[in-house]
Formats: C-alpha cells, sequence, structure tokens
C-alpha cells in the first residue's frame, strides 16, 4: 500500500490510529512489515521514529540462526560490539561474511532481510579442478574470496554446487547465478551451455545460457550509434553502390579514393538509421536474456535458473553447469555461485 503525505497537514490527521497507540503496540506493527518498509514509515512520521529504532524490531528482521552464522566466521568484524540491533542488521547487509574457512559468504538483503550466500569456487565441484594443466587457482584483488578458479584448458566444462535449505530463507523464491569473468576467453562464444538447479532427488529445472557473445560479426561506430553487424554493412554497400557508379561522370573508368570516402561519409547516416538499436540494460528483454550481464562489483553474471524454498525440513539444493561438446575452452574465471532471493518483475 502506497501511503501519500499532505505536507500541510500535521501528522496526527494522517495517522489519527497510530498516534493514540502506546510504542509496544507500534513496535508489534513495525514487526510485521519489513526493513525497508519500517525505515519508511519512521521517515514518514515521528510516532513511527522512536519505535522503528527498537531492538524488538530489528531483531525481528534478523534470520532466527543468524548467530550460529556469524559464530561461523573467523573475520575480527564478527566479532565486534554493536549498538543496536539495527546497526547489526545493516552490517550484514552491507559487509558479507566470510563463513566456512572462507569457502562462502554470507549477507542479507536489505530490503528484506532475506539470506543471501556465494559459493566460493574451491566450495564448487570441478572437473579437473584439481589438475593444474587445466585449472589453477589465483589470487585476485577483486574477489572477497582468497582463491578463484581460472581455467586454462578443457573440453569437458563441469561446475556443480550444493548448499543447504537452511542456509536460506524460507517461503522465498530465489534464483542462483554464476559470478564470473574472461581473460583471452576462448571456446564459449555463443556456444550452449547447459545449467540446471534443483532439490537432489527431486524435479530439476534445465534452461540454456551462454558464457559469452561473439562479436566477431559485429562493429562499433565511434559515434555511439552501437553495433552494426558485418552482414548488414555488406548488403547496405551492395544496395547503395549502384547510386555511387550513377553519380559519376559518363565514360569514367576509375574513382579514387577519396571519391569512395566523401560518399560513404555523405551517406553514413542511412546505415545508423538502418539498424535497430539495443534494448537498455533494464528493459524487459534485457533481463530475459541468456547472455551475461555486468554487475556493480565489476564482475559478469548469469542467471542459472530459480526455485522456491519452501522452508520444513532442510534438503540439499544443487546447481549445475555443463558444457560437454567435446571443444576447447579457455580463459574463464570463476568467483562463485550466488543464491539470492529473486527480485518480482
Amino acid at each position: 500500500m502506497e501511503i501519500t503525505i499532505n505536507d500541510s497537514s500535521p501528522e496526527s490527521d494522517v495517522f489519527p490510529v497510530f498516534s493514540s497507540l502506546h510504542e509496544g503496540s507500534v513496535v508489534n506493527i513495525l514487526k510485521r512489515t519489513t526493513p525497508r518498509d519500517a525505515c519508511r514509515l519512521s521517515a514518514l512520521a515521528s510516532v513511527f521514529l522512536s519505535a522503528a529504532e527498537s531492538d524488538a524490531v530489528w531483531a525481528s528482521f534478523l534470520p532466527p540462526d543468524y548467530k550460529e552464522i556469524v559464530d561461523r566466521s573467523l573475520e575480527s568484524s564478527s566479532q565486534r560490539h554493536f549498538s543496536s540491533k539495527k546497526e547489526l542488521f545493516f552490517s550484514l547487509c552491507d559487509f558479507p561474511l566470510l563463513i566456512d574457512g572462507g569457502r562462502k559468504s554470507f549477507w542479507l538483503e536489505k530490503k528484506s532481510g532475506k539470506k543471501c550466500c556465494m559459493l566460493a569456487a574451491r566450495e564448487l565441484a570441478i572437473i579437473w579442478g584439481d589438475t593444474p594443466e587445466y585449472w589453477t587457482w589465483p589470487s585476485l584483488p577483486e574477489s572477497r574470496f582468497s582463491e578463484v578458479a581460472f581455467l586454462n584448458d578443457v573440453c569437458w566444462f563441469d561446475v556443480k554446487g550444493e548448499i543447504d535449505t537452511a542456509m536460506l530463507s524460507s517461503r522465498t523464491n530465489y534464483a542462483a547465478y554464476l559470478v564470473f569473468d574472461r581473460r583471452d576467453s576462448y571456446g564459449f562464444e555463443d556456444v550452449e551451455v547447459k545449467s540446471s538447479v534443483g532439490i537432489v532427488g527431486d524435479e530439476i529445472t534445465e534452461k540454456i545460457i551462454y558464457l559469452d557473445k561473439d562479436t566477431s560479426e559485429e562493429v562499433q561506430d565511434e559515434a555511439g550509434y552501437g553495433y552494426v553487424s558485418i552482414e548488414k554493412v555488406r548488403s547496405w554497400i551492395n544496395d547503395n553502390l549502384t547510386e555511387l557508379y550513377s553519380s559519376q561522370k559518363p565514360g569514367k573508368e576509375l574513382l579514387g579514393f577519396e571519391d569512395v570516402s566523401d560518399w560513404m561519409n555523405n551517406n553514413l547516416s542511412q546505415l545508423h538509421s538502418s539498424h535497430e538499436p539495443q534494448a537498455p540494460e533494464d528493459s524487459a528483454e534485457s533481463r530475459d536474456s541468456p547472455y551475461p550481464k555486468k554487475r556493480e562489483d565489476g564482475w559478469l553474471e548469469i542467471e542459472l535458473g530459480e526455485f522456491f524454498n519452501g522452508g520444513g525440513e532442510n534438503m540439499e539444493f544443487q546447481i549445475s553447469i555443463t558444457q560437454h561438446d567435446g571443444h576447447w575452452k579457455r580463459g574463464l574465471i570463476i568467483e562463485g555461485i550466488e543464491i539470492r532471493p529473486k527480485e518480482d518483475l
């Protein structure tokens, strides 16, 4: 429900019911909202401000098992004293904890308080991962983990990960993402890669993804018009060459370079208008794309699939990425697999 405030109206006119409630009652109301709603309401009216700072409110937004998870971290920040549950909550949102010997990263989604986790590359089962001829394990300053997996050369690409559903929030729709980068990569350009997610022993959902896009047939003009395929350039030139020929004087057998250059420059706008612009990054088409997208932290990610964690009995959630067509591939850097709540579109 969206609340609209008239700045000229006193708060008591806007929230007549809440202004007459005891603070404990307002606390109980806020505990049934979300962290984002609690912050918004505290900014709307003073009746919510004091209650929204209450430890009881922010303790309700923390996962029931947060103490056990924090104890699994060896980081000094996890042992520091927090002046309030609110401070602790936002620390777990803004500063992910490395847990289980640095092989997992744990944090909370700020708007909902839902649990998020990333499995480090070392926590994944990578075929030939311990064979230096195929995979090596360098350290990168841009990674949250001490090691990442670097693909030297394989023809059998097979990566799997598992996580207990107890590590995730119940009654929540999650998506899994491969977080990676490319360094002089080869062999993944427009090659179908199969990803699958699901509970071990239950129904598995599969999809086709791509870890790289073949751009060998694309060029980008300096004026910022985006990408135009080489084939489209060829077609456009063939369709318009007659115009160049017909513009020459009768009997002229040779064209100078300047003639061709001037003609191309004068007609380039036709080429710009002949191709469709790429979809904006936040469009539905972009969100549904089977190709990777850039993250705010500089890494790439591709969605591998989604599932609903109903809670209850603890089960194993499995993620798989495979490419077994037999041709050689290299240059991929895997940081890990991230599992976070799937945003409603």
